[in-house]
């Protein structure tokens, strides 16, 4: 039986180099996928995309490009909001061929995306003087922590690091980290500690390998994740799965707006990768792992995306992994 995946090429269901070239890939993979092609409206998320995804349970989508400077708010983000994300996946692994910086990083950032400093709670409060609300929910901390910890549970993980300023941000990083401790007592078989994000950001640089699940509140989930992601070839390696009730959307981190989804420049690598954590969470464990190792494969021969700095096009790339699969 088919899986059903909404695919987001962008404000056109017209497919894009970029998608064109990874649905041959997983046609060479062998899965059967019943691709549902789902249009933004420009830069906007509609209620009828958001239905789309509801049905199929499950999206795909390359970065989308957006007018910063006019404040288009990032689809993906209008995507969290309207289908209720409450939590954010950054697998973050080291991929021979890329680079890395650390040959043995293998952990993953697991971000609260409903609450903090991003509640958009902002105003001018005199002249001059802007304040911005920080909200911190026991209800979100407790969603948060649990998902971290049945995550690792269900992966084989050992260890969940809790991620906090609770030193100067007493209340609302407090209840962050004593949620995170109290959920801890209903796994002991899973280690866990705490650390403060600033030392956590200088030892993830030292030693990345010491760490395991990080499970952050919503900006230095954000922050910490980009971090990770600079480990291991930056936005090249940045998948992630956005995970609602009933839905989950599996896309890439950010991008130069020059570096477009729908040029040679765009992160065909970033991709592929959030398809193999797709394929993974559709049980097609066999498909996802030739799909990561033929990425890599292609890779080490030297075949390396123009947006990496090759001369390989979205095509040419495509073309070597499905000839290595």
């Amino acid at each position: 039986m088919a899986h059903t995946v909404t695919i987001i090429p962008g404000p056109s269901t017209e497919h894009t180099p970029i998608t064109t070239a990874l649905l041959r890939v997983v046609s060479a993979l062998g899965v059967d996928i019943d691709w549902q092609p789902a249009a933004l409206d420009g830069a906007t998320v509609s209620s009828a995309l958001v239905d789309t995804i509801r049905k199929s349970g499950c999206a795909l989508m390359p970065s989308v490009p957006i007018d910063r400077l006019h404040g288009d708010v990032p689809p993906i983000v209008q995507l969290r909001r309207q289908l209720g994300v409450f939590g954010n996946l950054r697998p973050v692994q080291s991929i021979a061929g890329l680079g890395s910086r650390h040959p043995d990083v293998d952990l993953v950032v697991v971000r609260e995306t409903t609450e903090d400093i991003y509640a958009n709670l902002e105003h001018e409060s005199i002249e001059g003087v802007y304040e911005s609300f920080k909200v911190t929910t026991e209800a979100a901390c407790e969603r948060i922590a649990r998902y971290a910890f049945e995550f690792a549970k269900i992966k084989g993980r050992k260890k969940v690091t809790i991620v906090h300023k609770a030193n100067i941000m007493k209340k609302s990083d407090g209840l962050f980290l004593r949620t995170g401790q109290k959920i801890a007592t209903e796994y002991p078989d899973i280690e866990v500690e705490d650390m403060i994000v600033d030392a956590l950001c200088m030892k993830l640089v030292l030693h990345p390998s010491r760490f395991d699940v990080l499970v952050c509140a919503n900006l230095f989930g954000d922050i910490v994740a980009d971090l990770c992601a600079g480990l291991v070839g930056g936005f090249s390696n940045s998948p992630s799965i956005n995970v609602a009730d009933g839905a989950r959307v599996y896309t890439v981190g950010h991008c130069n707006p020059a570096e477009v989804a729908y040029s040679d420049k765009a992160s065909t690598t970033s991709l592929f990768f959030a398809s193999v954590l797709m394929l993974r969470d559709l049980g097609e464990h066999d498909a996802a792992n030739r799909l990561m190792q033929a990425t890599s494969n292609t890779l080490e021969k030297g075949i390396v995306p123009i947006a990496l700095g090759g001369a390989a096009t979205t095509v040419t790339f495509a073309d070597a992994v499905i000839s290595v699969l």
